[in-house]
């Protein structure tokens, strides 16, 4: 397992002991309704969801499954996979939504299949004591990897540099910066989105 994917492996299975399946338990803060805008967030990378066809999903950091909570309300034709580096996380989510598939795993070194549309809510927003350099490595690397197992789209958000103070623990990133590597790396296709709470965070839609 990769160093950082260690490192939030163990902070996230000290909050889900302590909070449960809440948003505090992903070490969101205790406001359930900006959680579910981030959930709301992602699913916009599915521009085929009124299609007759179903469409496959995989959300890398499922936690334990409220973005599947939100696949669930809305009825919608997707076919969810769910990944998590937290064994517990897992556990509760397949409890919670048994007829959806959850993966118990590090995505950064593991075979995958295809997957129609990838979603990464949250792993890039926390650093830890990881250094700036260090986890800019790595969102590269992961956001390349979630790409290369798509068919059509990802969607990852990320804390934005634009706010008027930093938490050490949190990961920025210049939005600016990040979209012209996205753009000359990954793909042209690329979407931009900052106009939702909380305001100090952003999403980006990436498309083949």
């Amino acid at each position: 397992m990769e160093e950082i994917s260690k490192k939030l492996q163990d902070h996230y299975r000290k909050t889900f002991i302590k909070h449960g399946t809440t948003s505090k338990g992903v070490d969101w803060g205790d406001n359930e309704w900006i959680t579910k805008q981030r959930q709301a967030k992602m699913l916009e990378v599915i521009n085929q969801v009124k299609d007759e066809s179903k469409v496959s999903l995989l959300d890398v950091g499922c936690g334990y499954g409220a973005l599947a909570d939100l696949v669930h309300e809305r009825n919608l034709n997707i076919s969810y996979t769910g990944i998590d580096l937290v064994d517990e996380m897992v556990s509760a989510a397949q409890k919670r939504h048994p007829k959806f598939n959850f993966i118990s795993g590090d995505i950064m070194n593991l075979k995958l299949e295809k997957y129609d549309y990838v979603t990464c809510n949250g792993i890039l927003t926390q650093k830890l004591n990881t250094s700036n350099l260090a986890m800019n490595h790595f969102a590269q690397v992961l956001i390349k990897k979630i790409f290369n197992i798509c068919r059509n789209g990802v969607a990852f958000n990320i804390m934005s540099t634009f706010v008027n103070f930093q938490e050490n623990n949190l990961y920025y990133r210049n939005p600016s910066e990040l979209m012209a590597w996205c753009m000359s790396e990954v793909t042209p296709r690329i979407r931009f989105d900052s106009t939702y709470e909380p305001w100090y965070e952003y999403t980006i839609y990436l498309y083949r």
